[in-house]
This record gives structure tokens, C-alpha cells and sequence, in this order.
């Protein structure tokens, strides 16, 4: 297939990216080791020239000047084209993540509503409501803070990059897309759509390359805000590099999410949600439970149920129809990936291993990794599972608590009341009683990061209001005492 050109999109304009990264960061088939590209990135010239441009879209209003009406009727055409590229998009992204294209398809496919919604949110709330003060004019307005860094993962790229973005243009705000260089394609993609839409000059702008671009990025004191999705060492450093500025930050990071299985737990259904959740795009899901601790008289019956489970995923290409799970996205994840089975081998845990992999490309199977207490406190971001037997409830929350969490929990357990008592003692933003879905509980859900899964919110509602500050504007009432 044809892939697009790893260009800078600059002022409306896109302009080949001015570096080549090093050899190590080509970009290759997953599926195959494949070699497919020269990577790109561009120069400090190009990141100056984009932030310069979005500062001056900022500052004489040609985006926020148009109110959140105006900017939903041109938000309104770039998710029309959105819907026309689903299907390249989707090819893309099944490439450069190794996530299966039925599901890089679900998400292309629903970029444009994406938007829409985005759009149709801004509008309802508007860009200023009245204040009651007698005869006196007095307003709150919304004011985007100027500038903003997005920066995407390599997990989910167009569907994170069309999130973010969707929701930065309907607030009014500039926005500055960094991909992932290991996820470049779909971006060059969703920047071109903007851009056909009418998007004014400035207003989306595109850069490419590894951390040292973004590093500079995150640092200039002309971004105002900054919205990153990634790993937690990545957060760490751009926190460090806003703070001199005071920027504003949202950043969802890593968690080595706990899901806890109670002794009366329906053990086959609770399995198939757990290996469901587990190996979500092809286990690079955030959200995704990544340690299972079990009632100790039912660990050996859960882990027979996890095996029988795993075994029902078909392992194949990311681009096959079929395939239900893809290998991870490049080569540095697998290594890692398998440093860390035997890490915690070395430790004591039993690795079962399920299903056959092909000999090419960067597949790793589904990982069971059983022991007692492994103080497996890093996130294994791949298909791997760690499971562990608990005596108490009151031990099963402690070590659910230990570590690197925040993002996500699991209860599964017969009794609801139980599972939701349980729950509300886990440090996570979100907890989930017997199921595993990626999709919100609730319309109205919301979620704030807790522990140390980084700074924020997680909902519609949350990072519309991220992108914006509020003013209040208005006469003054004459004669106060002071």
C-alpha cells in the first residue's frame, strides 16, 4: 500500500520534514519485521515556525473569534473528511500500532462523530453565559489559553490524535499535533483533512519526531497548555519542562491496573472479561487489568479459565479480518516486554505461554505469569498477565494498591454491593464491577487520574474545559465601600 509522506504541516502548508531519525527508528511492518520507511522529523526551525504560527492564529482571534458556532460549521466539514479517509486511516494505524484493523476500523470509522460531538458540546455550553447582577452587564467568557501541545501515543494514533484535537478546535484553541514517531502515517492524514476543511492558516499544525522535538515542544514558553497520553517517564519530563511556565497540564499516563477476583466469582465469564480486557489492542490498551489477584483456594481453577480464554484469540497479521490479536508495535516493546517475563521468572512466577505466534515479525504471545507475591508493581504494557493468589480482602486491596496505579480497577464477584464496597477502596479513576469494556459506564462519566497515573481528567466534559480558562468581564457596580 501507498504511505504518506512524513511531511510538517506549517500555516496551513505541509512541507517535507527537514531530519531523518536515526536507522533504529525506521518504521517497519509489525507483521513481518519488514523495513517500510526512512522515519522523519522536523528541524527546530520547523517546530519554531508552527509554534509562531499558532501563536499569531491565537492572538488576532481568527479561530476563537469565530465563536463556537462558526467553528462547529467548519468542525462540521473536517468530520466529513474524516469519514472519507476511515478506511486508509485505518490501514495505517493496523501498521504502525499492530492493533487489529477490526479494531483500527472502529475507530477510523467513528473519528467523524468524534468531532461532531466535540463541536456539538462546545456549542451547548457556549463561549459566555450571563451573570446575574442587576441592570449591570456581567459575563463569564471561556477563553482558550493559546498554544496547545497534543501529543499522541502509538497505541491508538488517529484515534487519540482526532480525540484531542476534536476537542482543542472546538474550544478555540491553536493546536500543535505531535505524533508518536513510531505511529506517524494517520496523522500526516487527519492534519490534510483539517486543512481541506477550511481550518484557518495556523490553526492545526503538525511536527514531527522523537523525544528531542517533543522535549522542545513541551518547553517553549509560547505553548500554554499541554495534553499527553503516553508513558509515565514521558509525563514526568514534561511536567519538569512546563512547570517554569506554568503551563497547563493534562496528562494520562501508565497504571498497572488491579483486578481482584473474589472466592464466590463466577470464574468462566469472569476469565473470558479479564483475557477480553487483557488483550485489547493486542494488549496495548491503557486501561487494560494487567494484574489479577485471586482468592488462593480458586488461583489454580482461574488460571485454567485464563488459558481456555486466551486460547479463543486468533494471533495473526493486524491486518487480517480474523485476527484478534496483533503483535505489539515495534521491536524495542517485544524486548522489553519479554525482559520483563523474565524478570519476574527470575522471581518466581510460572510463565504460561498460550498459543503459537508466527516466527516473524514482533508477536508475543499471551503471557500468564503465576506466583505469590511477585511485587510486580511496573506496568507490563502488552499481552502479558500477572496472577497472584490473596488470604484477605483487606491484603487483596493493599497489594492492589501498591505501586504504579491509578487509571483503572476491576472486582468480579457475585455480589454487587461487595464489589462496589471493594471498588471505593481502590486508587484508580475508574472501577469497573465484573466486566472489562473500553467504552464509558455511564453518558456522564467522568474520571479524575489518581496515584500516579498522571494529572487530569478523563470524559467529554473534562477536556472540553481543559482547553479553556474563564473570564469574568463586566461593569463594575458604582459606589461599594472598597
Amino acid at each position: 500500500m501507498e504511505f504518506p509522506e512524513l511531511n510538517s504541516w506549517i500555516g496551513g502548508a505541509s512541507e517535507p520534514s527537514a531530519e531523518a531519525l536515526p536507522a533504529a527508528q525506521d518504521l517497519h511492518d509489525p507483521n513481518t519485521g519488514e523495513r517500510f520507511a526512512e522515519n522523519r522529523s522536523a528541524s527546530a526551525e520547523q517546530l519554531d515556525r508552527a509554534i509562531a504560527a499558532a501563536t499569531a492564529a491565537h492572538e488576532d482571534g481568527r479561530w476563537s473569534g469565530l465563536g463556537a458556532e462558526g467553528r462547529a460549521e467548519v468542525l462540521g466539514r473536517f468530520a466529513a473528511e474524516l469519514d472519507g479517509i476511515a478506511e486508509r486511516v485505518a490501514r495505517l494505524d493496523a501498521l504502525n500500532s499492530g492493533v487489529p484493523i477490526s479494531v483500527t476500523r472502529l475507530f477510523a470509522g467513528s473519528a467523524g462523530d468524534t468531532v461532531r460531538g466535540a463541536a456539538a458540546r462546545a456549542v451547548g455550553l457556549g463561549d459566555e453565559r450571563a451573570l446575574e447582577a442587576g441592570r449591570r452587564d456581567v459575563r463569564v467568557r471561556r477563553v482558550p489559553w493559546g498554544p496547545t501541545a497534543l501529543v499522541a501515543p502509538w497505541n491508538a494514533p488517529s484515534a487519540m490524535a482526532v480525540k484531542k484535537l476534536a476537542f482543542a478546535l472546538a474550544a478555540g484553541a491553536p493546536a500543535l499535533l505531535k505524533p508518536s514517531s513510531a505511529s506517524p502515517w494517520s496523522a500526516e492524514l487527519v492534519v490534510e483533512a483539517a486543512v481541506r476543511a477550511g481550518i484557518p492558516e495556523g490553526v492545526v499544525s503538525l511536527v514531527l519526531g522523537s523525544g528531542r522535538i517533543g522535549a522542545q515542544l513541551v518547553a517553549d514558553p509560547r505553548v500554554r497548555a499541554i495534553s499527553m497520553t503516553g508513558s509515565t517517564p514521558t509525563g514526568r519530563s514534561i511536567a519538569a519542562a512546563a512547570a517554569p511556565h506554568f503551563t497547563r497540564l493534562r496528562l494520562e499516563l501508565g497504571s498497572n491496573n488491579p483486578a481482584i477476583v473474589l472466592g464466590d466469582a463466577d470464574l468462566t465469564a469472569g476469565a473470558e472479561s479479564i483475557a477480553s480486557g487483557a488483550l485489547k489492542l493486542s494488549g496495548q490498551w491503557c486501561e487494560a487489568p494487567r494484574r489479577v489477584l485471586v482468592q488462593r483456594e480458586r488461583l489454580g481453577a482461574l488460571v485454567d479459565e485464563l488459558e481456555r480464554a486466551c486460547s479463543a484469540f486468533r494471533i495473526g497479521s493486524s491486518l487480517d479480518d480474523s485476527t484478534a490479536l496483533g503483535p505489539v508495535a515495534f521491536e524495542a516493546r517485544r524486548i522489553e516486554l519479554r525482559a520483563q517475563r523474565d524478570a519476574l521468572v527470575s522471581r518466581g512466577a510460572r510463565a504460561v505461554e498460550v498459543g503459537e505466534v508466527p516466527g516473524a515479525g514482533w508477536f508475543v504471545p499471551p503471557t500468564l505469569l503465576v506466583g505469590d507475591d511477585l511485587n510486580a508493581e511496573e506496568e507490563c504494557f502488552g499481552p502479558m498477565l500477572v496472577v497472584e493468589p490473596f488470604d484477605s480482602v483487606e491484603e487483596a486491596v493493599s497489594r492492589a494498591n501498591r505501586g504504579q496505579v491509578g487509571l483503572a480497577g476491576y472486582v468480579f464477584t457475585a455480589d454487587e454491593q461487595l464489589g462496589r464496597a471493594i471498588g471505593a477502596r481502590l486508587v484508580a479513576g475508574e472501577v469497573k464491577i465484573n466486566g472489562t469494556s473500553a467504552l464509558d459506564m455511564a453518558p456522564d462519566s467522568v474520571q479524575s487520574f489518581f496515584g500516579d497515573a498522571g494529572i487530569g481528567g478523563h470524559g467529554d466534559a473534562e477536556l472540553l474545559e481543559f482547553f479553556t480558562g474563564q473570564q469574568i468581564l463586566g461593569t463594575d457596580p458604582p459606589g461599594l465601600p472598597m
